[in-house]
C-alpha cells in the first residue's frame, strides 16, 4: 500500500511557487541586513566613544582578549582581528550593550550594599575640646 503526501498531487507548480517564495523572503532579509549594517556602520564611532565614556576597561578588556588570543593561538588570534576590523559596527554596538549591561549591574549591586549596610551620611570632624568644657576637665584630671 502507497501512502502519498497530502499536498503533492503529482502538480510542481506548488514546488516551484515555494521555492520562488524563499528566495524572495531571503533576498528581502538581505536587503534588510544590509540596510541595518549600513546604519551600524555609520553611527559606530559614536557607539565606541559612548562605550569609552560609560565603561572604558570594556573596550580595553576586548582588545587584551584579543592580543592574549594572538599569543596563545596566532592563527585564531589573527583572525579575530581581522574579524573585529570587518565587523567594526557590530562589535562597536556588542561593546557598548556590554557596557551598559555593566554599568547596570554596577548600580544594582550598589543599591544592593546601600540596603544591606545603610548609606553612608557625610560627617564633620568636631574639635575634641569643644566636647567637654574646660572646668569639667579639669577637675576629671585631678580626680585621677
Amino acid at each position: 500500500m502507497q501512502q502519498k503526501s497530502p499536498n503533492l498531487n503529482g502538480n510542481p507548480v506548488n514546488s516551484i511557487v515555494g521555492i520562488v517564495l524563499m528566495i524572495v523572503f531571503l533576498i528581502g532579509m538581505f536587503y534588510v541586513a544590509q540596510f541595518v549594517f549600513r546604519i551600524l556602520y555609520f553611527l559606530a564611532p559614536f557607539m565606541l566613544i559612548a562605550t569609552l565614556i560609560i565603561n572604558y576597561r570594556v573596550v580595553t578588556g576586548y582588545l587584551q582578549w584579543v592580543l592574549a588570543l594572538v599569543k596563545r593561538n596566532p592563527v585564531m588570534g589573527i583572525g579575530a582581528g581581522i574579524l573585529t576590523v570587518l565587523g567594526f559596527p557590530i562589535i562597536s554596538a556588542f561593546l557598548l550593550a556590554k557596557a551598559i549591561m555593566l554599568k547596570k549591574v554596577d548600580k544594582a549591586q550598589e543599591k544592593a550594599r546601600i540596603r544591606r549596610e545603610g548609606e553612608l551620611i557625610d560627617y564633620e570632624e568636631v574639635d575634641s575640646e569643644e566636647l567637654v568644657p574646660p572646668i569639667q576637665y579639669e577637675e576629671k584630671r585631678r580626680r585621677e
